[in-house]
């Protein structure tokens, strides 16, 4: 692949749903660039933006703008990391929810053995009720902002990353790269790499909600078979 000198030119054309458009040099040649060839930070590109980029040709002889600068934006850092996404993780208040979920269960199960009365036994499992209401919130990120796992640019968390992230993702996309994604529509393969770091999360609930509907279950059709009798 062959290296050019640093060139300066103008945007003269921008799909910002598909990430890319077009470079017009000043000496009026037309250079494909994409949005991760950015060196820039603040804003999208725009139609009419001055840019100062290296330009380099293909295999094919096609020319492809490289570390793109809009001029009037900062660059960059070199050596500032991406910002990493950290996984959902529970904190201490999470672990008191879990140990009020299972008291409760327990301690509501055994109330109703013992009076074998499901109204006096019942108010003790509204807390564990709570406990999986909270245990389910909606948490925020540590960091503000994240890197798009595909084009590499630097995104502000909004509801729609922060609701993916809650649910135990952590590859997430700008919305433009978001946009690509869904319209290319993700084979099945790919939808399982997504879900698979949310389901060690899935199975304890699972458990709590499977053993909380077998005791209530059993409850129901124990107060059932007495009211008859």
């Amino acid at each position: 692949m062959e290296s050019l000198d640093n060139m300066k030119g103008k945007i003269s054309q921008w799909k910002d749903d598909k990430g890319f458009g077009f470079i017009t040099s000043d000496d009026n040649q037309k250079v494909f660039f994409h949005v991760s060839s950015l060196t820039t930070k603040g804003r999208r590109p725009e139609i009419g933006d001055v840019v100062v980029f290296v330009d380099k040709k293909d295999d094919q002889n096609r020319l492809k703008a490289t570390s793109v600068a809009i001029e009037g934006l900062p660059k960059t850092s070199n050596n500032k990391s991406h910002t990493q996404v950290e996984p959902k993780t529970k904190n201490i208040f999470d672990y008191i929810l879990i140990i009020v979920l299972v008291i409760s269960v327990v301690f509501t199960a055994y109330i109703y053995f013992k009076s074998s009365n499901i109204e006096s036994s019942v108010i003790f499992g509204v807390p564990a009720v709570i406990a999986f209401l909270l245990l389910n919130r909606q948490k925020k990120p540590k960091n503000s902002s994240f890197n798009c796992s595909k084009c590499k640019k630097n995104e502000r968390f909004g509801s729609r990353s922060i609701t993916a992230w809650n649910r135990g993702l952590t590859r997430l996309y700008c919305n433009t790269c978001h946009v690509q994604w869904l319209r290319s529509r993700p084979s099945n393969n790919q939808a399982e790499v997504y879900s698979s770091s949310k389901r060690g999360g899935c199975l304890g609930v699972f458990t709590l909600i499977a053993t909380t509907a077998t005791l209530g279950g059993y409850s129901v059709v124990d107060w059932l078979v007495q009211s008859v009798t």
